[in-house]
């Protein structure tokens, strides 16, 4: 879905701005960014995601600061799945409906959270559990639609983590 998105076509393209920073002392200039599970392609600079495994301190640092600033999102997205199942399975409309019925769901399920409506903890929690699943299987493997070269992707991520690596080892 991501490989065939708009967002995906404007960044590839050139067409989405881009703000660039030059961190400290390094060499490279890093994009602001979109943080990404592990299903995701590591693109060369606008989307970042996880060390596949650690292998210094600082990667850890680096996966660990990324995983917690994921999680607010996939939490969001499990009360919001929770609370509309029709969200978990193949939606049977048609392709152009699509859209509206999330767009739907997402004015509905913050309708409903403002106002305070309960939700069921125990579908949220697992809910969580089949997202972990889901994340778990698709770890890693190669997107085929998605076809960049990821060197550029490790540079800026490496980059970033040495950047972290430097702050925290100042504080």
């Amino acid at each position: 879905v991501f490989a065939n998105s708009t967002l995906n076509h404007r960044m590839r393209n050139g067409s989405f701005s881009q703000t660039f920073n030059t961190l400290s002392n390094e060499r490279h200039k890093v994009v602001y960014y979109f943080i990404a599970d592990p299903a995701y392609p590591l693109t060369p600079y606008w989307c970042k995601k996880e060390f596949e495994s650690c292998t210094t301190n600082v990667q850890v640092l680096f996966t660990e600061l990324l995983r917690s600033a994921r999680n607010q999102i996939e939490c969001a997205f499990g009360r919001l799945k929770a609370r509309w199942s029709i969200l978990i399975r193949k939606i049977d409309f048609d392709t152009e409906m699509v859209p509206t019925i999330i767009y739907a769901c997402f004015v509905l399920h913050n309708v409903c959270e403002s106002r305070g409506c309960s939700l069921d903890e125990e579908a949220v929690k697992a809910q969580m559990r089949r997202n972990q699943i889901e994340e778990d299987i698709n770890k890693n493997i190669p997107d085929p639609i998605y076809s960049c070269s990821t060197g550029e992707g490790v540079a800026v991520r490496d980059t970033l983590a040495s950047y972290i690596g430097q702050i925290i080892a100042h504080e």
